[in-house]
This record gives structure tokens, sequence and C-alpha cells, in this order.
């Protein structure tokens, strides 16, 4: 085991998350319950290059008569992030959100890794709304539909946390 994979391991018990650890691979597998979702997550180190990747999955699976509404979707939402991006896969219909950090030699941080699977969590529930949004409506209305609309609708975001 690589010091960078001890060092994933290392913060997801310090965090109290409950993982499994994917034999022959530097790779975590972890479910969090999210506001809008379940959110499978993995994180894997490669060791050589000193990254952590971390990726969220989607719990909808878009059909294929949606792919170029949520294609826009991703790109309208990855134009605006700052951190990672949003994946989708055209010939499964899963959307990913993908977030990475470099670390040098023996240099891994916990809180970092911590930060990066937070983001890719939260990232993914948030994307989880509007895939929900966006798919539940008819191959007849995708013509008309409003992505612009859907991304600044803010009542299906969670009510930020109380101080």
């Amino acid at each position: 085991m690589s010091a960078l994979h001890a060092a994933v391991l290392e913060s997801f018990k310090s965090m109290g998350w409950q993982y499994r650890v994917v034999e022959a691979m530097e790779v975590v597998e972890c479910a969090f319950e999210a506001h809008h979702s379940r959110i499978l997550t993995h994180a894997q180190s490669h060791a050589e290059a000193g990254i952590v990747s971390v990726v969220s999955n989607s719990a909808v699976v878009v059909p294929h008569s949606h792919y170029l509404a949520v294609s826009e979707l991703l790109m309208r939402t990855n134009r605006e992030l700052n951190l990672g991006n949003f994946e989708f896969d055209w010939d499964s219909g899963q959307v990913m959100f993908r977030v990475a950090s470099i670390f040098g030699k023996n240099r891994a941080d916990g809180r970092i890794i911590a930060s990066l699977v937070h983001t890719a969590v939260a990232e993914m529930d948030r994307m989880t709304a509007y895939l929900l949004e966006l798919t539940r409506a008819s191959e007849l209305e995708l013509p008309v539909f409003d992505i612009r609309g859907l991304l600044a609708r803010e009542d299906l975001l969670p009510a930020p946390p109380e101080a």
C-alpha cells in the first residue's frame, strides 16, 4: 500500500465514514445519504503521480431521449465550476462528478482529501435535483425546456446549515 493510499484510508477513518476497500486496487468506495439521494463515491490513489481522484455517481440514469439536454445541463454547470467537473457516459447514461488533487511525496493532507469527498458528494447531490427535474420532462417538452431557468432555481437546493 502506498503512503498516499494510507493517507486516504486515514482520512476516511478520521471522518468516521463507512467504506469498502477494493481489493488489488488503491480504491475506497463509500455511499453517502445526501439531501436528494444516496451518492455512491470512490476515491482512487495514483501514488506514482501523487494524485487522489474522487468520483461521485448519480443515482439518476439518464434515458437516451434526454442525452442532449443533460449534456447541455452539464456543460452549463461545468462552465461555472471552480473545482472538479461533471462527466457523462454516453453509452450508459451515467452522470459523474470528478475532482482531484496533486500531493507532493509524503505530503498528503487528510483535510484536503476529506474536502475532495465533500465536494464530490455536494456537487452530485445538487446535480441530482436538476437531473430529476429534467428527466421528468417528456420528449415533447425537451425542445423548449429552459435549462438556464432550471439552473437558476434555488428551491431545489437544500437550506444552508444553521450556524
